[in-house]
């Protein structure tokens, strides 16, 4: 876990130079990877796997393929991922299945999902949709373009997803940035603390439907927000999602580790903590 003396060095006006920002996760990244027993931590992330079918000809079958996918056994004993992701319309077919049973989260895509470019009505109604019928937790695109011209208005629209999603008992609500849209460090900062104000429960690195997903460098600045959130709201713990081109077991690893790094071994939990993915744990299960 970073030292006080290091947390002192990564404050916000150290992503005024990039650079040296970079070099420093880096430093940090490398260390803890050397320390962690890589085997062991690959076996945790598969239990912190969001799976995902998210192509636009899915149906019954493509989600009823994942749900298979969503059981793996490791030396005869059985494990389980920790979410499935679909879109609302198909949250039917994970209500038939049995994964309540083996406590996997039903998640769903929601809110104008990947783009957020339609009416804040229809997105409050989707949203309305996906509490409705059944959703554990839901993933909702921010408006990146409202949010770099007007942040008032932004934060007034994340206010009433967040009042649509609490109308299920304990329904999460997962906020995603879509980091490489945001052009700055500062103002990937900036949107993390926005989405914790409006009620987030976990920020979302990416949709995954851009051309470039997660990245080692913004999820930093995304960690360093919820830190700093965090210590001022210390009632309220928020979770991390990395999702979009995580595809094989390094790329896995780093995330890990860089949670490690931030926040210690408490953190590493289905409930602060999420890997999104769509085609990861035979890579991983290959490396355990």
């Amino acid at each position: 876990m970073i030292s006080s003396t290091e947390k002192d060095k990564l404050k916000l006006d150290a992503f005024q130079n990039g650079s040296d920002f970079e070099r420093q996760i880096d430093c940090l990244l490398a260390e803890e990877l050397l320390r962690i027993n890589q085997k062991e931590a690959l076996k945790e992330i598969l239990g912190l796997l969001d799976i995902t079918t998210l192509n636009d000809c899915d149906n019954k079958a493509s989600v009823e393929k994942i749900i298979e996918q969503s059981k793996y056994f490791i030396d005869g004993k059985q494990f389980t991922v920790a979410g499935i992701c679909v879109y609302s319309d198909l949250l039917w077919v994970l209500n038939s299945s049995e994964i309540s049973n083996q406590n996997i989260y039903k998640v769903a895509v929601s809110g104008g999902f990947p783009s957020a470019h339609c009416s804040l009505q229809s997105r409050l109604s989707d949203i309305e949709f996906a509490v409705d019928n059944g959703a554990d937790e839901i993933d909702v695109p921010i408006n990146r373009g409202l949010f770099l011209e007007n942040i008032v208005q932004a934060k007034n629209e994340l206010k009433q997803m967040r009042k649509a999603i609490s109308k299920g008992r304990n329904v999460k609500m997962k906020v995603i940035l879509e980091t490489s849209q945001l052009q700055t460090y500062r103002n990937v900062y900036n949107a993390s603390m926005l989405a914790m104000q409006c009620g987030a429960d976990f920020i979302k690195t990416s949709t995954g439907k851009t051309d470039k997903g997660a990245d080692i460098y913004t999820s930093a600045v995304m960690m360093i927000a919820i830190r700093d959130f965090e210590e001022k709201e210390n009632n309220r713990t928020i979770g991390f999602k990395a999702a979009g081109g995580i595809r094989n077991s390094l790329q896995a690893l780093q995330y890990y580790a860089l949670m490690k790094c931030f926040f210690g071994e408490k953190y590493i939990t289905k409930d602060t903590f999420r890997i999104g993915c769509s085609s990861l744990i035979e890579q991983i299960k290959k490396n355990i």
